[in-house]
C-alpha cells in the first residue's frame, strides 16, 4: 500500500533479527500477526528508518507508523486476555466463584475485573471451552482473542475444521454471518424463541425518558418493522418536514396504541358498566400529577410527572391540557394538604368543536387521522375552554407540531385556514404587533395574550 513511499530494497532497509523478533514489552511481534499485517509491520520498519533519515518527512509514513502502532496495541491487549482466560480456567477447576460466594462466573468477572457483562460472558465462555494449549498461544501472541472468540463460536455451530481454516481469510463480520448459516433452527429452538420474546420500558435515571427494549423473532420483528413504517408514512402528512426512519417508528408506534386505547368495545356495554364508565373520569395514560407549590411556582418545570412515574414538562401540561387532565396535589410528609382535579375540555364541547371544523383546520391539511381539539391560546397562558379558543387540529399538527416542535397558531388568521407561527428560535422569526383595538379587548375580557407585548 505504502510501496511506493519506500526507494530502498526490503533488505536495505531490514532490522536486525535479535531487534525485530522481540518488542520492548518482551513478547514476539511477528507470532501474532496475519499475512497481512506481517506486510504491514515490515512498512513500519521501512518507514522507521526513513524517518531517521535526515531531512526526510512524509505525512504517509506517519500514517504507516501509526497503524503499525494500533496493530502491536490489539496484540498485547490479546495477550493480555489470554493472560486472563489462563487465570480464569484455572479458578473455574478449583470452583473459584463459589469459594468467593458467586452464584456463577460471570458475576464474578463483572465484579472482579469492573467490566460489562457481555464481556464477562465471552471471556467466561472461552474459559469453559479452550483448551490449556490454545490458551498457551494466546499468551505467547501466536492467536488474536477476537479471532479465536468467533472460530470457536463458528466450531459449536457445527463448522468443519476445513471450513474454519478458509474462514481465516475473511473478516470477523463475514465470520459471523458464516456462523449464522450453520446455526441450527429446530422447532424446539424456534417455540424458546417465541416464548422468550418481550418488550420492556426501563425509565432513565433522571425520569426525563424511557428507553424501550426487548426480543422478537425474525418473523415477528419483519412484520412489526414493516408495520411501522408504513404506518410511520401514513402519521406524517405530505409536505412536512420528514423525520428520520426511527423517529417515525417512535410516532406510528404511538398512534398505534393511542388507537387501541380510544377504541371502544365491540360488544354491547352493560347498565352497570356504562354507570361506571359515565362516572369514571380517569384518564391514565394522559393524566399528570403536579406537586404544588413546586409545579406551579417553576411554570410546570419542577414536580410534574405522569402519574406511572417519569417527568414531563410545560409543553406536556400543555398537550394533556387539551386531551387529558391534570391533579394537583400538596403534601407535607405524608399528610395530603390538599388535592383537587383540573379537568380537560368537557366532551360534549369537544364534539361540538369537532363537527363546528370538521377537520384539520390548519391551512391547506388534508389529514383525517386522529383530530384533536387544541386551545389555541394555552390555559397556562390565561386560555380557557370557550369555543372561539378552540379548533380542531390532526394529530400530526397537534401532537408533533404545536407541542412537540413549539409551534404557534396565529389566532389571527382564517378559522378554517389556520397559520402556524415558526418558533422563536427559528430564523428570521419576529412575533408579529397585536392591533390596539384587539389589546382593548383582551384586556377588558382580563384573558392574557399569546401575543408579545407592544
Amino acid at each position: 500500500m505504502y510501496g511506493y513511499l519506500l526507494d530502498f530494497a526490503d533488505d536495505d532497509t531490514a532490522q536486525p533479527a535479535e531487534a525485530d523478533s522481540v518488542p520492548t514489552d518482551g513478547a514476539p511481534r511477528d507470532l501474532f500477526m496475519s499475512g497481512y499485517q506481517k506486510q504491514r509491520q515490515r512498512v513500519y520498519d521501512r518507514a522507521d528508518h526513513m524517518l531517521n533519515s535526515r531531512g526526510y518527512a512524509h505525512s504517509e509514513v506517519e500514517c504507516a507508523k501509526a497503524e503499525a502502532g494500533l496493530v502491536r496495541g490489539e496484540a498485547q491487549i490479546s495477550r493480555a486476555r489470554g493472560e486472563q482466560l489462563g487465570w480464569l480456567k484455572a479458578m473455574l477447576r478449583h470452583h473459584g466463584p463459589a469459594r468467593y460466594g458467586y452464584r456463577n462466573p460471570i458475576d464474578l468477572v463483572v465484579s472482579r475485573l469492573d467490566v460489562r457483562r457481555d464481556h464477562a460472558r465471552e471471556l467466561v465462555y472461552l474459559a469453559q471451552r479452550l483448551d490449556d494449549g490454545t490458551i498457551g498461544s494466546m499468551r505467547q501472541g501466536e492467536a488474536s482473542y477476537v479471532r479465536v472468540l468467533e472460530e470457536t463460536r463458528l466450531r459449536e455451530a457445527g463448522a468443519s475444521p476445513e471450513d474454519i481454516a478458509r474462514a481465516r481469510d475473511l473478516g470477523l463480520d463475514e465470520i459471523g454471518r458464516l456462523r449464522q448459516q450453520y446455526q441450527r433452527m429446530t422447532r424446539a429452538d424456534e417455540k424458546r424463541v417465541f416464548d422468550s420474546q418481550y418488550v420492556a420500558f426501563q425509565p432513565s435515571l433522571d425520569g426525563t425518558h424511557v428507553k424501550m427494549n426487548g426480543r422478537l423473532g425474525a418473523m415477528e420483528a419483519e412484520i412489526c418493522r414493516q408495520g411501522l413504517d408504513r404506518r410511520g408514512e401514513r402519521v406524517v402528512p405530505a409536505g412536512a418536514d420528514r423525520p428520520d426512519a426511527g423517529q417515525r417508528r417512535a410516532l406510528a408506534l404511538t398512534t398505534l396504541c393511542q388507537d387501541e386505547l380510544d377504541r371502544k368495545p365491540t360488544r354491547p356495554a352493560t347498565t352497570a358498566e356504562k354507570i361506571r364508565e359515565a362516572r369514571s373520569r380517569r384518564e391514565p395514560v394522559l393524566m399528570v400529577v403536579a406537586q404544588t407549590p413546586l409545579a406551579e411556582d417553576s411554570g410546570y418545570e419542577q414536580g410534574t410527572g405522569m402519574l406511572a412515574g417519569g417527568r414531563v414538562g410545560p409543553g406536556t401540561i400543555d398537550l394533556i391540557e387539551c386531551a387529558g387532565r391534570i391533579e394537583t396535589i400538596a403534601v407535607d410528609g405524608q399528610d395530603i394538604i390538599r388535592h383537587r382535579s383540573r379537568s380537560g375540555i368537557p366532551l360534549a364541547l369537544r364534539r361540538a368543536v369537532l363537527a363546528r371544523d370538521d377537520g384539520c383546520t390548519i391551512d391547506a391539511c388534508a389529514s383525517a387521522y386522529r383530530l384533536e381539539v387544541h386551545h389555541i391560546i394555552p390555559r397556562s397562558q390565561g386560555g380557557d375552554h370557550r369555543p372561539e379558543n378552540l379548533t380542531t387540529l390532526c394529530w400530526w399538527h397537534h401532537h408533533v407540531a404545536v407541542h412537540r416542535q413549539g409551534m404557534r397558531i396565529d389566532s389571527e388568521s382564517p378559522p378554517r385556514r389556520r397559520q402556524l407561527l415558526p418558533t422563536p428560535n427559528s430564523c428570521g422569526y419576529q412575533p408579529p404587533e397585536p392591533d390596539t383595538y384587539t389589546l382593548a379587548i383582551l384586556r377588558a375580557l382580563h384573558t392574557a395574550t399569546n401575543r408579545a407585548p407592544p
